[in-house]
Order: C-alpha cells, then structure tokens, then sequence
C-alpha cells in the first residue's frame, strides 16, 4: 500500500448500458527510508471509478471494472470554454 496519492486526473467513459462514468486516475507514491530522512517517490498510477471501484487499464482505449466486469469505452472529454 502507498503512503500517499495524488489524482492526475479524470475521465469520462461509457459502460455498457451507455451511462456515464467518471474515472479517477491517481499517482501513488512510496515513502523511502534515506539516510538523511525520508524520501517520496512516484511508484504507480491506478484507476478508480468515483464509486472507489479498482479499474485494470487493459490498453489506452479500454477500461475493464474488475468488480463488475463491464467493459467501458474512453470517451474524449469536451473542450473547456
């Protein structure tokens, strides 16, 4: 388990009855005992829905929801006005 988290970012996608889902994607980092203290280091990235259901990245266009098996498709965010 890491020490600390850090959401990047968030991405809407569509599950398989067409519904929105909001995707939570977060940099975990590790504490590092270093002689002088300690040290934080990036170790990885996982995805979240917001529902706090775990995603496994199958590749950049799909997202499978490990509890559920749904396959959700990416879906481009809309500009910022």
């Amino acid at each position: 388990m890491s020490a600390y988290r850090k959401l990047l970012q968030h991405i809407q996608a569509k599950d398989a009855n067409g519904d929105l889902r909001l995707i939570l994607v977060y940099q975990s980092f590790d504490e590092i005992d270093m002689p002088h203290g300690v040290s934080i280091r990036p170790s990885s990235i996982y995805f979240e829905t917001a529902d706090h259901q775990e995603v496994n990245w199958l590749n950049p266009q799909q997202f499978e929801i490990e509890a559920t098996g749904e396959i959700l498709n990416r879906v481009p965010s809309s500009p910022e006005e």
